[in-house]
Parts: structure tokens; sequence; C-alpha cells
């Protein structure tokens, strides 16, 4: 759960989102969702009927602990579908319009399967995209699976591409390529200078998550050679990062490699330079990657670092102007990785029903097997250019991107062909940095 820094409301509150053509406010879409599970299911029709509209289920947890991300997610994608209604809608299939069914699966995996179940069966929905989170993508998949509907995610877990399955599509990195584009990248501009950097201190929240990752760190930064003079669990949300900002300026790290969620980031990183603790540190994506880590750090934000799946500036994604889209429709100063997602998702299921010329889920599924784009294609966003997808449903030409936060944005850096600045580097003293 990613939580907000205190006395801090949601970026984005208030917004609304659009369905059906017309302004409906985050209470209706709730709503909405409610009413999707209280009608009964009857099995969905193959083909769907002629008509002036599409529709493809928006299935994001709108509600509970992973709301903040679920919700943004599903913001950028109803953007990308009104994009495409606005250019003319669906050409092969008459000017049809893409309606999205929002259902919101409250951070749940039950609600999950029984939420997207009703939605396919109530609703005639031709394809699904969603879940933001990988456990919960896992059960919307199966249930998509079951019911030969295509399934489009950004979520990352490895997992989700190893079970054969027909309807399945993934556009993002996967969980396992993080933690070495971060190492890798501390090793390239740690070699860069003299003396070399090359103690490491790594902090770890005590979840499964946080232990997993961490092991991941470990492995690849002794394979890389780099000497670990830290490697330090945590409890998730700490109450003072005193105690382990000691045991890292006692180690004489010169990176750190965090992993940890917001709030937790927040804390460790205004302590450090509180204490003067001058280190850099490399984060893990998620928390160091929305605006409320900007927001609750103020100037202490600038210059660090973090792996992403996606940014807002790279290069054949800026040229579109998704992130001033964005930022227009929802009064946040950029779009953040997991929302550039879903405007690729979108756009990626309006070029598929283009090319499959009927409102079909097989037809569909077979035209997102035969995707192939390239830049300037508008789907054609994310790291790498190239979108594509392999045996098992993966776009296997995608990368993380490494990132650099500058003047309250974070900016890409790493690879060359995705970046959009030079990094800042060596890093000066805190003081400096504000």
């Amino acid at each position: 759960m990613v939580k907000l820094p205190a006395g801090k409301p949601a970026r984005g509150a208030g917004k609304s989102f659009a369905l059906r053509g017309a302004m409906t406010s985050r209470r209706d879409v709730l709503k909405y969702g409610a009413a999707t599970a209280a009608v009964s299911t009857f099995a969905a029709p193959a083909i769907l009927r002629a008509q002036d509209s599409v529709k493809v289920g928006v299935v994001y947890p709108i509600s509970g602990d992973f709301a903040r991300f679920g919700d943004s997610v599903a913001e950028a994608t109803i953007m990308g579908f009104e994009h495409i209604n606005e250019a003319g809608g669906i050409a092969s299939l008459g000017g049809a319009r893409i309606e999205p069914v929002v259902v919101d699966i409250r951070s749940d995996p039950t609600v999950t399967r029984t939420e997207t179940e009703r939605a396919i069966n109530d609703q005639d929905i031709l394809a699904v995209t969603g879940c933001y989170v990988s456990g919960l993508s896992m059960v919307a998949s199966e249930v998509c699976e079951r019911n030969q509907v295509p399934f489009i995610t950004g979520s990352i877990s490895d997992g989700l591409s190893s079970r054969g399955f027909q309807y399945f599509f993934q556009v993002s990195p996967k969980a396992s390529m993080f933690g070495r584009s971060q190492v890798e990248y501390a090793r390239l501009l740690g070699d860069q200078i003299e003396p070399r950097r090359n103690r490491v201190a790594i902090l770890f929240e005590d979840t499964d998550y946080g232990t997993s990752t961490a092991e991941g760190l470990r492995n690849t930064a002794e394979e890389l050679g780099f000497e670990i003079v830290l490697f330090e669990s945590y409890p998730f949300d700490i109450p003072d990062a005193g105690p382990l900002v000691t045991r890292v300026a006692r180690s004489e790290a010169e990176i750190l490699f965090p992993v940890s969620y917001l709030q937790d980031a927040i804390l460790i990183i205004e302590t450090l330079a509180a204490r003067g603790v001058d280190i850099s540190i490399f984060g893990g994506g998620a928390g160091y990657l929305v605006p409320e880590f900007q927001d609750g750090l103020g100037a202490l934000s600038n210059l660090t670092f973090s792996v992403g799946s996606w940014n807002w500036d790279i290069k054949h994604a800026a040229s579109h102007g998704i992130s001033e889209a964005y930022a227009e429709r929802t009064g946040e100063p950029f779009i953040h990785e997991h929302a550039g997602e879903g405007y690729c998702m979108a756009r990626l299921i309006g070029d598929a029903l283009e090319r499959a010329g009927a409102a079909d889920r097989d037809a569909l599924r077979d035209a997102l097997k035969a995707t192939d784009l390239a830049p300037p294609h508008p789907a054609a966003i994310m790291p790498g250019g190239r979108l594509s997808f392999d045996e098992t449903g993966w776009n296997h030409n995608v990368h993380p991107v490494m990132v650099q936060w500058r003047d309250g944005k974070p900016r890409t850096v790493y690879p060359e062909e995705d970046a959009a600045v030079e990094p800042v580097w060596p890093l000066p003293p805190w003081n400096e940095r504000t």
C-alpha cells in the first residue's frame, strides 16, 4: 500500500472519469460498479451485435489500498480511448466508438474475480485491460482466459506470461528486470569517477515484496563486483528512520538501494539529509515515481535516481503530448509510469480493433498477436519503442528505464535510446542538491 504524506490529499482528488461519452463522477463510477455486481450472469456472445460502440473493460482498484494507482491508470486509459474516438473511432467498424466499462475491483482478489466475470458476462465486453497489481491481474487474466476474452496488462510479474495463455498480453518490463537495471546503472555511473563508487547498502522492508526484491539486488550487486557493506531489513511503515540511517552512516556506504514504499522512502531520505549522510540513492520505482514523492520531500527529492517501467519524457513518448494532456485533465504535474502504460494499452487496443475489422473477441485476439508497431505510432511509447508480442504474450522489446528527479519531475537518464537528459553525477552534498 502506498501511503501519502500525512495531511496531504491524494493527487487528482475530485477529478472525474469520462464514461459513455459524458463526464461521470468518481462516486458514479463506484455506484456503477456496485450495480454491475448485482446483475445476474448469462453466457457472453462470442460475436457482438453490430453497434455504434464496442465495450472494453477497464478493470482497476478504484478504491481500497491500491486506489491511488488504479484510479490514475484507469483515467489515462479512458483518455486514450477518448483520443481514438475524437479522431473518428474505429474506421474498420464504421467509426465505432470505444466505450470504457469501468469496474472497481476494490484492491481485493475475490472482488476482482467476481467483478471481472460479471463485467464479461453482462456487458458484452470485447476485451479487458487491468489491473495494476500483479496479484489482481493474475486473477482477472484467469477469468478472461476461461471466457476467451483478450486481457491486456501493464503488471510486471514474470509469472503472468508463464501460464501458456492464448488471450493474454503484457506490455511492461518483467519484475526480474528491475533490480538488475538499478544495479547495472549504479555500476556504470560508479565506474566513471575516481575513487570508484563501490560500497553499497541495501535497506528493505520485511515483507515478501521487500525481501524478494532485496535478494535480487544483493545477487546482482555481488555479480557486478560491488562491496555490500549493509544488508538491513526494517518493519514496514517505520515511525523513525534514525536507527537505520545511523547504520548506513557507520557502514560508509556510497550507494543506497532502498526497497521502500512512499512514506518510508520520504522518511529515510529526510533523515539522511538532516544528518548530512551524503549518499547516492537508486530507488525501486512505485512511490519514487509519483508526484507525492516530490510533494513530501520538496527540494530534497532533487537528483534521486529510480528505476521505472516507463517515464513521461522518453523520446518516443514525449512527442505525443501525453503528459501535458493528462496534466490538464487531472491537475497532476505529469503522468506517472503506470498511467503511461494505461495510455499505451488503450491505443494498442484501438489499433488492434482497427486491424481486426470485426467486433469479435477471437479476431481481436489474433490482431493483438500480430501486433508489430514502431514509433511514432501512439501505442509504441514503451521503452524500446517497438511493440510486438512473443509466443507467451509478452512485449519482448521492452526494458526498464532509469530516471533522476530534476526540478520537481522525474527525467529519463538511461538507457541512451530513451534518455531525455544527461544525469547529474557524481551527486553533490545535500545542501547543494536543493
